[in-house]
């Protein structure tokens, strides 16, 4: 936004200066232009406002009361704005500030007549009611003036793009498939390529998206675009969604049509769950197959996955793919040059060294390129920015990271922005409306919005909607889970389902619906609001299931996506078996072995997943600590897994667990196996898991009659090296640093270090560690405070979803303290009650074995 423009304009007479400036103070101080506050010193009024702040302006602001009529500035500025509103240059708000009529009548004499009759052209956008309140003059403002947060920046042309969609879409000389598969990475610009692409067809049609995910079903479907497409009420929706229907799919298509037939068009875009390399469910196939080719394509689908052959070669007839590859360096250079013009108010101090780094730390994405760009040009002092980008990195992800840490850095002293990327990671896309009511910002909405647009953390999804940036989300996760930050969540979760689901605002009625299914999973309340019960899907069920296990929220996970598992006839193929997967590795980390032990029959019955039946068999041995039996079945799911790298990336950070986990533990084979993860993808997690099989092999291979490396320290120290120049470390070094002190007898280092992990990711499994390395120091009186300290937390709410699934590790360390403190291990029983006797056996074995 330039300096000398405020895209607000407000109108006011000078006996209501304090009204409006009460009002302003709720707004970002360089949206509103006031004359009492922003007007330009030394400059004739009357000049500075008809020549440059009311045709610059987006919003003309009406403070009608009694004495506006004879402001005579006020005259003139209302007789100006109505031109510039008949042209379509400016939209108008008037906020009666007492109960003045708004038409004209005699008495007011016909000198004030042309001030009513530019009054009544201005009265049709937005009117108060008499006597307005400042807080619903602010509330009112800040509705309608909410879209310019999603202000234009320059846009980068692909022209060879648009030609190359033009030619494959086309189906023959006068029809276009309906359908068009674009997949690309998040940022490189599918939407604009879409509604560029539109244009030429539909210049005045809009583009509707619409989420879809693994676990999307038609109904639901169907219902987001009613809502979406058609502005459906929430009583229309219940209608749609009680009526009978015999074929689900086919109403999606016919929605998708009658969108096509009002001169508009369907996007639905692939959003994730956890992660987009999941396929959408196969019903999409179905859907795309009823679209009647027509004069321009119907509905485009946007993934980060490529049209996959067997999709294609069932949709041969209905669908096209098109890639959308990220930027040369040489083009994005160009483009980074209109950037800077564009947001930098000092664009001569970009040197070419400091553009060639911004661009080559974008990797070639132009949605990561602006966000660098916006956040670069606020930086006063450049010899700072090396704390913005990955300078040494070619890796986009590893920038990304770099930049994520530095923009989560400039919100340390801004708490209602970190509460609302919080509360957006878990409801996403949400109503600025919502938004507000939820966060209660200390601050107006606005400007808390505004903030994290500038940053690129989130963006603005469509009017009033907002929703974390794809390619910055899901590495927000690690800044996230302060205890003070994780204590409010679960509050702000709760007071948002309590808040009254009706207002003002119109438009986004399903999701707005969905957004409140969703917070009451998260929040585990025990009834759902009024008037969403209907609603409820088995997709709602197997989403918000993953989302509790992912947040290791494992026991609730585990009740909801049962829910969902026993309702999987619903879901097709691919879906049902990933919700197996999950169900399954739920039902392990709650000790529901049974379960756990049907979900891997039913996966090992059919060939094409095989390969996950013996892996999840292998998870459920190692939470058993059966390691041998694990270890086998992990190498199994390897050989069966060959060139599936996701697979296989899974598959190795618990198999070397476990060799660590043994007894008699093969370092030369967990050593092949950590350079084979490290070939395949490296990660802070390939990293530790290599330090960490030197680390062990360096202190426990001779006690293990292994023969150990001569070597063995520059290894280790080599590998921690690589592992503490990872831009995302976080804990990971200070763990494996608190592991080598407890092998070298240094508890109260070990302490130390694990003090520091917990500070740098407060996870629950730290704070257990923690717990262990206190009781087995043997220090006078620790395990006394273990003991304390554990049976405290049993009864901490802020534990309670953690609780069992870590109650064995939990029991262990409890059980540490226990012998240490002289106090008898029945004790162990009243701690863990839910534990079997074998379970409490084994527990009291292990530790006098310890000893």
């Amino acid at each position: 936004m330039a300096d000398d423009m405020f895209p607000i304009f407000f109108s006011v007479a000078s006996k209501d200066i304090a009204f409006a400036e009460e009002v302003w103070k709720g707004l970002p101080d360089d949206w509103v232009y006031i004359y009492s506050k922003t007007g330009e010193e030394g400059v004739h009024m009357w000049d500075e406002i008809s020549r440059r702040e009311l045709p610059q302006s987006r919003l003309f602001v009406i403070f009608w009361s009694k004495d506006y009529i004879t402001a005579k500035g006020c005259v003139r500025e209302i007789q100006q704005a109505k031109d510039l509103v008949q042209q379509r240059h400016l939209r108008s708000v008037v906020l009666r500030l007492d109960d003045f009529p708004i038409t004209w009548r005699d008495e007011f004499g016909e000198d004030a007549k042309p001030v009513f009759e530019a009054l009544g052209a201005l009265l049709d956008y937005r009117t108060s009611g008499p006597n307005v309140t400042i807080q619903r003059a602010l509330e009112l403002l800040q509705r309608l003036a909410e879209p310019i947060l999603g202000s234009d920046h320059p846009q980068m042309p692909r022209h060879d793009i648009q030609q190359t969609v033009r030619r494959a879409a086309q189906k023959d000389r006068f029809t276009y498939y309906p359908a068009i598969w674009v997949s690309g990475f998040n940022g490189v610009g599918r939407e604009t390529i879409i509604r560029d692409f539109n244009r030429s067809f539909t210049p005045n049609g809009r583009g509707f998206v619409i989420e879809v995910n693994e676990a999307s079903l038609p109904k639901q479907t169907l219902l987001r675009i009613e809502s979406e497409a058609f502005g459906a009420d929430r009583e229309h929706l219940r209608e749609v969604n009680a009526a009978p229907v015999n074929n689900e799919v086919r109403t999606v298509s016919d929605a998708i049509e009658r969108v096509f037939a009002a001169g508009n068009y369907v996007i639905f875009r692939h959003s994730r769950i956890v992660e987009e390399n999941v396929e959408l469910p196969e019903w999409l196939n179905d859907v795309v197959n009823s679209l009647a080719p027509a004069t321009r394509p119907k509905l485009f689908i946007v993934s980060q996955l490529p049209l996959l052959a067997e999709r294609r070669s069932h949709c041969r007839e209905s669908i096209v793919a098109q890639r959308v590859p990220t930027v040369d360096e040489h083009q994005l250079t160009e483009f980074c040059y209109q950037l800077i013009g564009y947001f930098d108010k000092n664009p001569g101090r970009w040197t070419d060294a400091e553009i060639e780094r911004v661009v080559r730390a974008s990797g070639g994405n132009i949605g990561f390129l602006v966000s660098l760009v916006r956040a670069a040009s606020g930086i006063e002092d450049f010899d700072k920015i090396d704390q913005l980008i990955a300078a040494d990195s070619r890796n986009m992800v590893a920038s990304i990271t770099v930049y994520v840490r530095w923009a989560f850095s400039q919100l340390r002293d801004f708490e209602d922005e970190q509460r609302t990327l919080l509360f957006l990671n878990d409801i996403s896309p949400c109503d600025i409306t919502d938004l507000e009511k939820t966060i209660a910002p200390k601050r107006p909405i606005l400007r808390v919005l505004g903030k994290l647009l500038e940053l690129g953390l989130i963006e603005r999804e469509s009017e009033n909607l907002y929703r974390l940036t794809p390619l910055l989300a899901n590495r927000l996760n690690r800044n996230l889970i302060r205890p003070d930050l994780l204590a409010w969540q679960r509050g702000a979760l709760v007071e948002f389902l309590k808040k009254p689901f009706e207002i003002e605002a119109e438009g986004h009625e399903y999701l707005r619906i969905e957004s409140r299914i969703q917070a009451s999973f998260l929040a585990e309340t025990d009834e759902l609001p009024k008037g969403i019960v209907d609603f409820v899907s088995a997709a709602h069920w197997f989403q918000a299931g993953i989302r509790l296990y992912h947040a290791r929220r494992r026991e609730p996970a585990y009740r909801i996506l049962k829910n969902a598992y026993l309702k999987r006839a619903e879901f097709a193929t691919a879906s049902r078996t990933e919700l197996t997967r999950y169900f399954c590795l739920s039902a392990t980390r709650n000790r529901r072995y049974e379960e756990a032990e049907e979900c891997i029959k039913s996966l090992d019955r059919v060939y094409q997943t095989k390969g996950m039946a013996v892996f999840l068999r292998a998870d459920m041995l190692e939470h058993q600590r059966k390691f041998s039996e694990a270890i086998s079945e992990y190498r199994h799911s390897i050989e069966l897994n060959r060139g599936k790298e996701s697979r296989l990336e899974r598959t190795y950070r618990p198999l070397i667990r476990c060799i660590l986990a043994s007894a008699q533990p093969d370092f030369a084979l967990a050593e092949r196996y950590a350079i084979a993860w490290l070939a395949l993808r490296t990660t802070i997690f390939s990293l530790m898991a290599r330090a960490r099989v030197y680390l062990h092999w360096k202190y426990r291979g001779h006690v293990c009659q292994r023969e150990v490396p001569a070597g063995i320290d520059k290894l280790y120290n080599d590998a921690l090296a690589d592992l503490e120049s990872d831009s995302g470390v976080g804990s990971a070094s200070f763990e494996l640093k608190a592991e080598e002190a407890e092998f070298s007898g240094d508890f109260n280092g070990a302490l130390e270090y694990m003090d520091k992990a917990i500070g740098a990711d407060p996870r629950f499994e730290l704070r257990n560690e923690r717990w262990r390395l206190m009781a087995k120091s043997g220090a006078p009186g620790v395990a006394d405070r273990v003991l304390n300290e554990l049976n405290a937390a049993r009864n901490n709410p802020e534990y309670r979803s953690n609780w069992l699934p870590f109650l064995l590790a939990l029991a262990e360390t409890y059980a540490i303290a226990t012998r240490a403190a002289g106090r008898p291990l029945a004790a162990l029983n009243t701690f863990a009650p839910e534990l079997s006797a074998d379970e409490i056996g084994s527990i009291i074995n292990r530790v006098k074995r310890s000893r």
